[in-house]
């Protein structure tokens, strides 16, 4: 679980988090705990974020108390088992002055905050992961809070541990009210925590369109390049709609940037399937002969994910319909292979060549007819695939058909 949470893993995160909490594999450690939390939460884990603000304002213990279980967390998966909170809405009867403006600052209870700080209470108060109550308000989405917190001189550039101050925790949260209200008020929208992300990264990295569009209006910068090269138009690639990497581009992102790996958005895009990212991208000129340091195009990891409505958008004039991957596999073997005779017959109209060989010496007829894919069978031989060529263990396609059981298709191929 470690080793996929150092992977930057966002539920795994999450759940080191909870072991390390409840003591599974190691000794329970609850630094370790709010150390994964905030990795979890600044990579959108909804849970992750929950968990972490009722841990901030958990309440005071007295040793001498009763040792029966508490009431569980509210609105965590699992937190009954970790034992530190009470109820939301019960007294705050034995909490210290500073938990009380914090949970009250995270419940919204607004009029609370105000009477807390009338009677003294210094607004600059911070739970054990150093968030200030306006940070907690921030992050809860509470905009009334933050205004009276704010009104109150609360910083609105404090940092916690990880470097996050409200405006990031409100942008990863995506509460454009309060992001709103925290730039004019003065937040600081090109500060990095301690990983390097930026408010627009994080909301970029949750797909929070309306707070991207709000931080690049206050000038946040679209062309910040993060570790391995990342850049805010890439993490949108991966998942986000359509209009918001359109919102990237039209100010600026750089479209064929390459991370360490070499890939492109548009490589990332098609990785994942993101059609409208695709389109996006497309549109503004993105450059689909750029590969990986593997050899791929865009359009050959489209095909090596089996994805065909992605293979489809990237088969434009630019597309580099013989190119291959390190392995030799070309578009059309790849296409054969998964079974996506339409694509198949796309790239064959656009000039594919059919009796390309990989690596192994397979075309993509040998390869339709190991995988038994009948129909991809039928649209090479019309196009006049050579069916007497052999791979490099002297085979041809009808041999392959045989000995990978398909006897329909080794009947076409006779």
């Amino acid at each position: 679980m470690r080793a996929a949470a150092e992977r930057g893993h966002a539920s795994a995160q999450f759940n080191l988090a909870k072991m390390y909490l409840a003591g599974r594999g190691a000794a329970s450690d609850a630094n370790q705990a709010r150390i994964w939390l905030q990795k979890s939460a600044s990579r959108g884990n909804d849970e992750a974020t929950g968990l972490l603000a009722e841990l901030s304002t958990r309440r005071t213990i007295d040793p001498g108390a009763s040792t029966s279980t508490p009431p569980p967390l509210q609105g965590t998966r699992d937190a009954g088992k970790f034992g530190i909170l009470p109820q939301r809405g019960t007294p705050m009867a034995g909490r210290t002055d500073r938990a009380a403006i914090l949970d009250a600052a995270w419940r919204g209870q607004t009029d609370v905050v105000k009477k807390l700080i009338l009677s003294g209470i210094d607004v600059a108060s911070r739970d054990d992961d150093g968030n200030t109550a306006l940070s907690l308000a921030a992050l809860a989405g509470k905009p009334q809070t933050v205004d009276a917190l704010i009104s109150a001189h609360a910083d609105v550039n404090a940092e916690n541990r990880s470097g996050e101050r409200p405006l990031m925790l409100a942008a990863a949260s995506g509460h454009a009210d309060i992001v709103e209200g925290l730039v004019k008020r003065g937040a600081d929208v090109a500060a990095r925590t301690h990983g390097g992300d930026t408010a627009l990264t994080l909301a970029t990295r949750r797909c929070h369109e309306q707070v991207v569009k709000a931080l690049i209006d206050h000038g946040a910068n679209v062309r910040i390049v993060l570790d391995r090269g990342t850049t805010p138009l890439m993490i949108a690639a991966a998942a986000c709609p359509q209009k918001l990497l359109e919102a990237l581009t039209s100010t600026g992102a750089p479209i064929d940037a390459v991370d360490e790996t070499g890939r492109t958005a548009l490589w990332i895009a098609a990785d994942r399937g993101n059609s409208g990212g695709i389109l996006a991208l497309l549109k503004n000129k993105g450059n689909q002969r750029i590969a990986d340091k593997e050899g791929r195009t865009p359009l050959l990891r489209a095909l090596e994910n089996g994805n065909g409505d992605a293979a489809q958008l990237l088969l434009g004039d630019d597309a580099d319909i013989n190119g291959a991957t390190a392995a030799g596999n070309t578009p059309l073997i790849l296409a054969a292979k998964a079974g996506m005779a339409e694509v198949v017959g796309l790239l064959l109209k656009k000039g594919a060549r059919p009796d390309l060989r990989n690596n192994l010496g397979y075309n993509a007829l040998m390869m339709g007819a190991q995988e038994g894919q009948v129909n991809v069978v039928r649209v090479l031989l019309k196009a006049g695939a050579d069916r007497r060529l052999r791979n490099k263990k002297r085979e041809t396609a009808i041999d392959i058909a045989v000995a990978s059981g398909h006897a329909d298709i080794a009947q076409l191929l006779k």
